[in-house]
């Protein structure tokens, strides 16, 4: 099994939709699960020339950088409540962010062991 197969098997065992792009050196990894509360959540990572670690610390930055926060904050609308179908109490998008952080660790653990 190639490291991409492996990846991919990894991520959907866990729920993971994935897709890949190859490029000349490089594959992409679209990673689109939903939420809890029912939101598309998408992570994308590169994997350049093949680089499994390279891949790992890309993933982890990406989790370590997400801001639940931050997030919740794009899916506020102007009235004060959620917009494009994220939950309509901000407590509920926060947490949903939340959940999305959780998940992102999973993957990144998860695939860290292999």
């Amino acid at each position: 099994m190639t490291t991409t197969e492996q990846i991919i098997a990894v991520a959907t065992g866990l729920g993971w939709q994935v897709s890949t792009t190859k490029h000349e050196n490089s594959v992409v990894f679209d990673f689109q699960q939903y939420t809890p509360k029912g939101q598309d959540f998408n992570v994308s990572v590169e994997m350049k020339d093949g680089d499994f670690d390279g891949f790992l610390c890309g993933l982890e930055n990406f989790y370590e950088g997400f801001d639940p926060d931050y997030e919740a904050y794009l899916w506020i609308g102007n009235d004060g409540h959620g917009k494009n179908g994220a939950p309509y109490y901000i407590k509920d998008i926060v947490t949903d962010m939340e959940e999305a952080e959780k998940m992102i660790e999973t993957l990144y653990e998860t695939l860290k062991k292999q």
